[in-house]
């Protein structure tokens, strides 16, 4: 199974990597914490692209990161696309269209792109000082995206499968019983 770094920069960044996130937040229990991400693929050679990019949402994996003390977040947007991007049309993706797409950052979008990814960070102090605090093995992750870079204390990572992508529908469904990764 290996160390908490060797899963982080092994299994747990093969579906991130790439990935778009759709929500992140704490559980309503408020002790750990999760990110969902659809991971795309392309099209199986016999499915037509048609009107599509050549690409679909095979996968959809919940990452819940457990026994969370302290998180950090903040936008990686950069200020000036910030300034640029201040008003209320580019929060609604048909807004924004309809204003003819104007140049900025689009809110709207409803996502971030997972790009580096998740990474764990070697001899953190939070993790550190969080393990001496409560007595138990803590670690800290980073999660860069386009639209905000997070940092998790945490003590483990479950990822889980929560739903498959069809190339020939574009849907996506629901498994009955979210599969461990």
């Amino acid at each position: 199974m290996g160390t908490f770094a060797e899963r982080i920069e092994g299994l747990g960044n093969e579906h991130f990597l790439d990935s778009i996130i759709v929500s992140h937040g704490f559980t309503p229990y408020g002790r750990d914490y999760d990110v969902t991400l659809l991971t795309v693929a392309a099209l199986p050679p016999d499915v037509p692209i048609g009107e599509t990019t050549g690409t679909y949402v095979d996968c959809r994996y919940r990452y819940r990161f457990t026994h969370v003390p302290e998180t950090h977040l903040r936008s990686a947007v950069e200020p000036v696309w910030w300034n640029e991007s201040w008003d209320d049309v580019f929060i609604d993706y048909d807004a924004w269209q309809a204003a003819g797409t104007p140049e900025g950052f689009l809110w709207g979008a409803e996502r971030a792109d997972a790009y580096p990814g998740l990474s764990h960070v070697a001899n953190s102090e939070r993790a550190q000082a969080w393990a001496q605090a409560i007595g138990r093995e803590m670690h800290e992750v980073m999660i860069e995206t386009n639209v905000f870079l997070l940092h998790l204390v945490c003590h483990d990572l479950q990822i889980h499968q929560t739903a498959v992508g069809d190339p020939r529908s574009g849907s996506i469904t629901e498994l009955e019983r979210p599969e461990p990764q």
